[in-house]
């Protein structure tokens, strides 16, 4: 009996893998709007079915279940398809735009001045920009970021304010990379992608200290 083929439920709606619920529902929406079948112009019955299915598991209780079977299928996936070669992004192509330096050249380091402020003032609501040439837009990329992690300790689990190894505190401060794989078809200059962290966790032992991450495309 031949088995049958995963259904890769991001893809479906254009997104990559760890999307936040709300960009799932945000993207849903535009798209059954298009494929509906009360669409006379553009409806279709088949690839409106497919857009609810992906909908319903990315946003249902069975996501987490589907998440791990995807990544297992991914893994399956890259180990038998050696041929398709990703591009790196080199990590001076990733600029933070919460960092220091950016918010300082732009006067934004005022005391009192919050974050709310600074978005309103620049008109940035996004966490990085990724800096794409036109002739990689064309190529899978890869995306390594950074990040801050908290890791429970070892010895206690957090659970013993008197542990001599975290002194009480429970967790480490540390940091590791989250990876990002953007298909040619994700790629659209200026686009916010808003990732769900706790999809990415390196281990049951690690999470990402920031809940949310919004990046954006930036080709030139």
């Amino acid at each position: 009996m031949p088995l049958t083929k995963f259904p890769d439920y991001y893809s479906v709606l254009n997104l990559p893998f760890g999307s936040s619920p709300d960009v799932i529902k945000k993207y849903y929406r535009e798209l059954a709007k298009i494929y509906h079948p009360d669409n006379k112009a553009t409806g279709q019955v088949e690839k409106f079915q497919h857009l609810l299915a992906a909908y319903q598991v990315l946003t249902g209780e069975f996501r987490e279940a589907y998440d791990k079977a995807y990544l297992k299928n991914l893994s399956l996936k890259a180990n038998s398809d050696k041929a398709k070669k990703e591009f790196l992004l080199p990590q001076e192509r990733l600029i933070y735009t919460t960092s220091m330096t950016f918010l300082a050249r732009r006067g934004l380091l005022r005391a009192g001045f919050r974050r709310k402020d600074r978005t309103k003032c620049t008109g940035i609501n996004h966490d990085i920009d990724l800096i794409i040439t036109k002739a990689e837009a064309t190529k899978k990329i890869l995306v390594k970021i950074p990040l801050t992690v908290r890791i429970l300790c070892p010895e206690c689990l957090g659970s013993n304010i008197y542990c001599e190894c975290c002194n009480g505190i429970g967790t480490y401060k540390s940091t590791r990379s989250l990876q990002i794989t953007f298909e040619p078809n994700l790629i659209v200059h200026n686009r916010v992608y808003e990732f769900e962290l706790s999809r990415f966790r390196p281990d049951k032992f690690i999470h990402f200290k920031k809940k949310k991450l919004r990046v954006r495309i930036d080709i030139n």
